[in-house]
């Protein structure tokens, strides 16, 4: 399963469109590991190199943007998404839901225009009301990640140790991956896109430049840039040693 975390876990700004459980499928060349971690390499260095001067940092988040562009293209058809929309499989979740103790009932899954989707009330609710309810098994935490397959790399890996919101994105990975997975029926009603800056093309990040939000765009995807690239050595150098 670590294996898969490699094939499809760049998605930075682009949207998905490989069917079901079909990793490799599309892939347009074969490439080298030596190829890949050179790639991997330098975009590591470039993140992890002092802030820029003033002036400096739409050159230095170009120049990231080119390396992770070249990964992406490298990294064409490796992804692993689902066929249809989401809202496909909404009845399936409720039915896992229910399935596994959680409440299902005074409410339903809803399309609200431009917020997305959400939970509309189908009857009244009267305030201070226990409406909701989801059992801790169903939830994905940092713990059932620690008791799946990334317990190893987790006991070892002080990052990871660190900071739980990378724990997460890798254990919803590995499951992703999973076509057995327990939290297969939520992991297919997520999102395959978001309305982030981390989402923008290079054009749409340009019209950001005269604002105060430009520099945490720019911080934002260097940072994810990095961590990108240092897990993505960690996890060669853990199968290299597999095998």
């Amino acid at each position: 399963t670590v294996c898969f975390l490699i094939c499809f876990s760049w998605k930075m700004g682009k949207k998905s469109r490989v069917k079901t459980q079909k990793s490799g499928t599309g892939a347009t060349a074969t490439v080298s590991p030596k190829e890949m971690l050179n790639l991997i390499s330098e975009l590591l260095q470039k993140c992890s190199s002092p802030p820029p001067g003033p002036g400096k940092e739409w050159e230095e988040y170009v120049q990231i943007r080119s390396l992770v562009e070249k990964i992406r293209k490298k990294q064409k058809g490796l992804s692993v998404v689902f066929d249809g929309k989401r809202d496909d499989y909404f009845p399936e979740l409720i039915k896992w839901a229910t399935e596994n103790g959680a409440s299902t009932e005074g409410f339903e899954i809803a399309n609200f225009e431009e917020e997305g989707f959400g939970l509309k009330a189908t009857r009244e609710i009267k305030a201070e009301e226990l409406f909701l309810w989801v059992p801790r098994k169903l939830l994905m935490t940092v713990e059932s990640a620690k008791n799946s397959v990334l317990g190893s790399l987790y006991s070892q890996d002080r990052i990871l140790q660190a900071m739980g919101n990378i724990t997460l994105a890798f254990h919803l990975l590995c499951e992703r991956a999973n076509p057995n997975s327990f939290w297969l029926p939520y992991i297919q009603t997520l999102p395959s896109e978001y309305d982030t800056p981390l989402y923008f093309e290079e054009d749409e990040v340009q019209y950001l430049q005269s604002t105060q939000a430009i520099h945490d765009v720019f911080s934002q995807y260097k940072n994810t840039a990095r961590q990108y690239a240092y897990f993505y050595k960690v996890i060669q150098v853990r199968i290299l040693n597999i095998v």
